[in-house]
């Protein structure tokens, strides 16, 4: 991998954690799609990879629950068709070919499909790091150790307050809440690499942030997401819930002091936003440019790397920011549709291409979509004139939404545009 090697040396990355860094399947898929990029795209900024390094699968539309937010409109019946068996493993090998390095099996609920377990094996067995997001009321102790045993290596559940009134009111279900914290203390007593705790951000739940924060890192969350209202599916009709700007940002205030304790002091629940891409702005102005996440989960920061490489991640992140930061969407990051569709993110229900019926690195290389939202030097309006523009870049879904264009501004941002000299 004499590229790898050049590049890695440029950063001053010393032999023994350039071999390390080579021998680890995940860095090892990540670097080589990268260097797949290159070759695709050119050198750009922020560079696009050769494949998705991240894809999140909404595996079912299926769901038991019936959550006010949700962007897509998921029920108890599905509502489009859905991948059989043997079509969900020549999805997975359509990916794996390709060079993905993490999948997300999402939904809907994705434990309402009985061959979860086999497509995750499936999924494992190819090379990809393998992750599940539930709601968690369907997680028994059992369904935890099927999970474990089939490849999942990371847990996401939704939490969306501190108590069974608030949370149970954004589910709509009663009882929901209690269902899902037993869901992640069955999920805490089996033991995955990670376990993340995720909340979306409303009007009203922002009294609770603080202390759901703390009720999931006493619970054993090792990474607590905070999400916004996003305005597809049934969250259009939420959307009247959604923070006020002030409330964001007190919100991800919250969020970034308890994201640098942890980080400065070595140990702790870590925090990230998504939807979000300004947290990266708040975070890289509060710590002056030393602590603060790119692409809206990545700071080096992770326990799993600083066990496997010290602080060299996190150096390069820094160094190396506006090469990988911003909406992740047509750079390292896609949705894919319970029939297989590719779309440019989750919320998105725009269908680039079928991975049935097209080779995934095909449809990421080609797509005129995916190509434009690419260009983030042509962003427009108040994303083009910010100084973060390249650290943050906007939410490029919302700029669809609200404006007709990818590469409009990001109607969520609660700052406004950073100008020099202000």
């Amino acid at each position: 991998m004499p590229l790898i090697r050049l590049s890695l040396y440029r950063l001053a990355v010393d032999d023994g954690t350039l071999g390390r860094l080579r021998r680890d399947p995940l860095m090892r898929r990540c670097m080589l799609s990268v260097i797949k990029g290159i070759a695709n795209f050119g050198i750009r900024y922020p560079q696009p990879t050769g494949a998705p390094v991240t894809i999140v699968w909404n595996f079912t539309n299926r769901c038991n629950l019936n959550c006010l937010h949700c962007h897509q409109d998921s029920s108890p019946t599905p509502s489009d068709s859905e991948l059989t068996t043997s079509q969900a493993f020549k999805v997975i090998d359509n990916m794996s070919d390709a060079g993905v390095a993490i999948l997300t099996f999402s939904g809907g609920e994705p434990l309402l499909r009985k061959d979860l377990y086999d497509a995750i094996e499936r999924a494992d067995d190819s090379g990809m790091l393998c992750t599940v997001a539930s709601n968690g009321t369907l997680i028994t102790r059992e369904v935890a150790k099927r999970l474990a045993k089939a490849g999942i290596k990371r847990v996401e559940i939704g939490l969306d307050g501190a108590t069974a009134e608030t949370h149970d009111f954004l589910r709509n279900k009663p009882g929901s809440f209690d269902a899902t914290i037993e869901g992640i203390r069955n999920c805490v007593a089996v033991g995955f690499d990670e376990l993340s705790v995720t909340m979306t951000l409303h009007s009203k739940n922002i009294d609770e942030l603080e202390e759901t924060m703390s009720l999931a890192e006493k619970l054993g969350a090792t990474r607590f997401y905070l999400n916004r209202l996003i305005p597809a599916g049934r969250g259009v009709e939420a959307y009247y819930l959604d923070a006020s700007p002030r409330e964001k940002i007190n919100g991800l205030e919250v969020l970034y002091k308890k994201f640098y304790k942890s980080v400065t002091e070595g140990f702790g629940m870590q925090c990230y936003a998504r939807g979000m891409t300004y947290y990266a702005r708040l975070c890289y102005e509060r710590s002056n440019g030393r602590v603060f996440t790119v692409s809206e989960a990545l700071s080096g920061y992770e326990k799993m790397f600083q066990e496997k490489f010290g602080l060299e991640v996190s150096r390069i992140v820094r160094e190396r920011a506006t090469g990988f930061s911003g909406c992740s969407v047509g750079l390292t990051y896609a949705g894919l549709t319970a029939s297989g569709d590719l779309l440019p993110c989750v919320p998105a229900p725009i269908k680039l291409g079928n991975l049935l019926e097209q080779s995934l690195e095909e449809i990421w290389t080609n797509n005129e979509l995916l190509n434009y939202v690419r260009n983030r030097k042509a962003l427009k309006g108040s994303c083009k004139i910010c100084e973060y523009s390249a650290l943050c870049g906007g939410c490029r879904y919302t700029a669809y939404v609200t404006h007709g264009d990818w590469l409009g501004p990001d109607a969520s941002c609660p700052f406004g545009p950073k100008i020099s000299g202000d």
